[in-house]
């Protein structure tokens, strides 16, 4: 049952804005996100003493702020007790799927496309934990460029995005692929051997990212570096390619560029911590 709202308190008697109103103008919009975010932390709802209290906020200002929001939906108002609505609920929502990965990496890939000037390769773990799988792929427009095919799917051993997700791997995971794996030789640069990942493997972990030179394909030179989710897990890797004539004198320029990219799409999945990650 929903209770007769009390009347709303008055401004003042000449009918001109008190202060609490006109301090409340110009902010408004930031006091509605930061009213919606606590009240969207809060899994009890806050009453409106509780809640001025903690925003700082005067409770008439406050109070019909309130009843705006719940006049669209945005807010419920039970008892006293404040909570978001159907409406947040809904843009909360929308908001997460627009920041669905691997939708989320796309704009991220485009800047560093465009600021390297080389190939942009998001690369996924498959379901089978053994393989990378080029989930979204930008290529150069330089026309002496490396190109390769969305969905293409790749040993984890044989290319920078996949040394990556192996290089961040929970241990026990990383154990059990250790103990799996068969290494083919796809080209000079193959790691071929599980004495050879696992020195691979400390070393992006000093450095933070990935190189691979002539590892799937003579000729290749690529460099990744890892995107990591809300809870500390890297979710891929991101790598820029070129032909290893170009890539290699530029392999300082690329991790740069790598760093400010992947730690913006990381941050977007919700992740907080240092980056590279500890």
């Amino acid at each position: 049952m929903t209770l007769r709202r009390p009347p709303l308190n008055p401004i003042d008697t000449k009918g001109e804005p008190t202060a609490e109103d006109r301090d409340a103008g110009p902010r408004s919009p930031l006091r509605t996100v930061q009213v919606l975010h606590e009240l969207a932390v809060s899994a009890t709802g806050v009453q409106l003493a509780v809640l001025a209290e903690r925003l700082g906020l005067p409770k008439t200002s406050l109070f019909r702020l309130l009843r705006s929001l719940e006049s669209g939906g945005f807010v419920t108002s039970v008892n006293g007790v404040h909570q978001v609505g159907p409406q947040t609920v809904k843009l909360g929502m929308a908001i997460m799927q627009n920041r669905e990965f691997p939708k989320s990496a796309r704009s991220a890939m485009e800047w560093l496309s465009e600021a390297s000037g080389e190939t942009v390769i998001l690369g996924s773990i498959d379901d089978t934990g053994m393989q990378v799988v080029y989930s979204d792929v930008i290529d150069a427009t330089n026309p002496l460029r490396f190109s390769i095919k969305m969905g293409t799917i790749r040993p984890l051993y044989t290319s920078a995005s996949g040394l990556t997700i192996l290089a961040y791997m929970k241990s026990a995971q990383l154990q059990a692929y250790l103990a799996e794996v068969e290494f083919v030789r796809y080209a000079p640069g193959t790691i071929s051997s599980v004495a050879a990942l696992k020195r691979k493997i400390k070393e992006i972990r000093g450095c933070g990212t990935a190189v691979s030179i002539d590892g799937m394909f003579e000729g290749v030179f690529s460099i990744a570096a890892p995107i990591v989710n809300g809870t500390g897990e890297v979710r891929a890797g991101l790598s820029i390619s070129a032909p290893s004539t170009r890539g290699i004198r530029q392999e300082e320029k690329f991790s740069a560029l790598l760093m400010q990219a992947v730690s913006e799409v990381s941050r977007l999945l919700g992740y907080t911590g240092a980056y590279p990650p500890p």
